[in-house]
């Protein structure tokens, strides 16, 4: 079943500004006779006479504009600009939603999943509600760390996403930092989203949070880091994390100088992954999404109003 935002979105980028439906197929990865009952689909709701009716379009306005400063192929927001006060559980509850439609909209069997960390994706996975179990596989692509809320590790994120989408699932049972470089390259080749598929670029999917680097940040509060490594982030300009890849504000990808023993896709076994997916918001996470969506590997954003006109700043 196809929500009525989406019945809208694609009905105007083939009305309004003539795409085609093959371009559409592409951009939502849909079969192209899908998009052609989707079309149809907004005649009969009546979502369309000419225009678009029946729905809001300030967040289709808002996801246009970050689509094309960043070449993203999709953005999906959650509208709160109209909301007094800043609920963080109300946006994670919207947020979350979101991004579980859009897992609804694309999975199919025989798909690759791989997955990062984080408090969005939890509640991403806990939205889940599916008609049916799908055949396919879900690895986790780093080590762990000693956070207080274990839920939110790679481990059961995994997990609990297999449990949700059926298929099997692929955990690391390794600590995110290991002693030594030569400890990591022995332990890499063992786990299992190299040994089962090989290449990265057969993973179909790769969802992430993505990760700040203040003394407020959840990764610091939390003692997933100390502040001594903490603070030797901060004084190379680091502004957040994608799967412990740390970047700048500029989208360059910085040595933190653990790279050598930390269990977790490097970027260039995430830039083959065919599409990359981040979920994120709140105002701390500005700075970091700016330096994220600048580095290039995002595809797919999925947030708030709130933060996303921050963005375009």
């Amino acid at each position: 079943m196809i929500d009525d935002r989406i019945i809208a979105r694609v009905a105007e980028l083939f009305y309004i500004h003539n795409m085609s439906q093959y371009e559409i197929a592409e951009k939502f990865n849909f079969s192209k006779a899908k998009v052609c009952r989707i079309i149809k689909d907004a005649k009969k709701k009546k979502i369309i006479e000419f225009q678009i009716k029946n729905i809001d379009k300030r967040p289709l306005e808002l996801e246009e504009k970050i689509e094309k400063k960043f070449n993203l192929k999709e953005v999906i927001i959650f509208y709160n600009s109209d909301m007094n006060t800043y609920d963080e559980e109300i946006i994670f509850q919207n947020v979350g939603k979101l991004g579980a439609d859009y897992i609804k909209r694309i999975v199919n069997d025989n798909l690759n999943f791989a997955l990062t960390w984080g408090k969005t994706l939890h509640y991403m996975i806990r939205n889940l509600n599916l008609d049916k179990k799908y055949k396919v596989n879900v690895f986790s692509t780093i080590g762990s760390v000693s956070l207080t809320e274990t839920e939110y590790q790679a481990v059961n994120i995994a997990q609990m996403f297999s449990e949700k989408i059926g298929g099997s699932c692929y955990p690391i049972y390794l600590p995110l930092f290991v002693k030594t470089p030569e400890l990591k390259q022995s332990l890499m080749h063992n786990i299992d989203i190299h040994r089962i598929i090989g290449d990265t670029s057969k993973i179909d999917y790769y969802i992430t949070g993505i990760g700040t680097f203040t003394l407020n940040s959840r990764t610091y509060t939390l003692g997933g880091f100390d502040l001594n490594f903490f603070n030797s982030l901060i004084k190379k300009n680091i502004v957040g994390e994608v799967g412990l890849n740390f970047y700048d504000i500029n989208g360059n990808f910085v040595n933190s100088g653990v790279e050598d023993r930390t269990i977790k896709l490097n970027v260039d076994e995430i830039e083959k992954i065919k599409n990359k997916i981040a979920i994120a918001f709140g105002p701390e996470k500005v700075e970091s999404l700016k330096g994220f969506l600048r580095t290039g590997l995002a595809d797919v954003l999925i947030t708030d109003s709130k933060t996303a006109e921050k963005i375009l700043l």
